[in-house]
């Protein structure tokens, strides 16, 4: 049985919400950004299909990388086309401090969210972690890499592959080797000097959704992305594996906002809670291999040992980047990006 925290528990046992919810929110329409790729069509199955049942509403999702979706919500701030944004790089911090998100309002499933995933002005909510890392072949690479220095290894050069900076993943991976080699958030020049010393025999990428063809159909052994998509390259008879490198694995957190002039905010706001309850972020959490932070959620122990570790996990100046991101574009795309 479903709780009764949240849209699912509006559920009757015919599968229909009560009339109540029906006159509130049926037939409205609601349109989140989405990642694209299957964690899109996981999202929608689980969050948003979910959604529409118990309220009667109709919930798509456009599929933009959180950039680029900030950049959309900047530009639409006066009169926005989307409700609900999900961002993975730390967005959501600068959104709400540019006044661009909504008040999510008295969320009921929110306190049970630990402080640390809560925005203290209660404008965005993190409904999941993941664990950046290195992806490799097992079948080529005998040693599990180590490092982010290991991307410069001589064996690998031709055989590596990385995202494009305007993906989150991309700019935490300049980050990461920034800091492998003595730098970081505030003195990023090492990570564009490493960079760029195996940039030009390198395939570079744009979504997770090409990880898994750029094992199986390209000679690529080793690539920065996370467990998920390493879960999901292995699913498919992939020999590929992820590891933590010794600089740590990036807690990438998944968050939510909603856009501050929104015209479906209570509807919106629905949608954030339901992101939130743990008959949502269990099946998340058994699809995704995503860490759940709601923490009522009861997972299965051989999934619990999958996921990241607390001590495996490090941080990063997600505001110090935010505000950086455009000139680490304009000099990634200089001296980094090719066709």
């Amino acid at each position: 049985m479903f709780s009764r925290r949240g849209v699912l528990g509006l559920l009757a046992a015919a599968g229909t919400a009560p009339a109540w919810a029906q006159q509130r929110f049926q037939d409205k329409q609601l349109v989140s950004q989405g990642f694209g790729g299957p964690t899109q069509d996981v999202l929608q199955k689980v969050v948003f299909d979910t959604l529409d049942k118990a309220l009667g509403c109709h919930s798509t999702q456009v599929p933009l990388q959180s950039a680029a979706a900030f950049s959309r919500m900047r530009a639409e701030a006066a009169a926005p086309q989307i409700d609900m944004y999900q961002f993975s790089g730390g967005q959501e911090v600068l959104a709400a401090s540019e006044g661009l998100s909504a008040d999510l309002g008295a969320l009921s499933n929110l306190a049970e969210v630990p402080a640390k995933f809560r925005d203290p002005g209660n404008k965005w909510v993190t409904f999941a972690v993941i664990a950046e890392g290195i992806l490799y072949r097992t079948d080529k690479i005998a040693t599990p890499p180590r490092s982010y220095k290991d991307f410069l290894n001589p064996a690998y050069d031709g055989h590596i592959a990385f995202p494009t900076i305007t993906n989150g993943y991309g700019t935490d991976f300049l980050v990461m080797l920034a800091r492998a080699y003595g730098g970081g958030e505030t003195n990023i020049d090492p990570g564009f000097k490493a960079m760029a010393k195996f940039a030009a025999n390198a395939t570079i990428f744009k979504a997770a959704s090409e990880v898994p063809g750029l094992f199986a159909q390209s000679d690529v052994w080793i690539l920065p992305y996370d467990s998920t998509s390493a879960k999901r390259a292995k699913d498919a008879g992939l020999p590929v594996a992820f590891v933590t490198p010794e600089e740590g694995s990036v807690a990438s957190a998944m968050s939510v906002c909603i856009a501050a002039k929104s015209g479906n905010l209570d509807l919106a706001r629905e949608a954030a809670n339901h992101f939130l309850a743990p008959e949502v972020q269990a099946p998340i959490a058994q699809t995704l291999q995503w860490a759940p932070t709601n923490g009522r959620v009861q997972l299965p122990e051989a999934l619990v040992k999958q996921l990241p570790r607390p001590d495996q996990l490090v941080g990063l100046e997600m505001t110090t980047m935010t505000t950086n991101r455009p000139q680490w574009t304009e000099r990634w795309n200089r001296e980094i990006g090719h066709s």
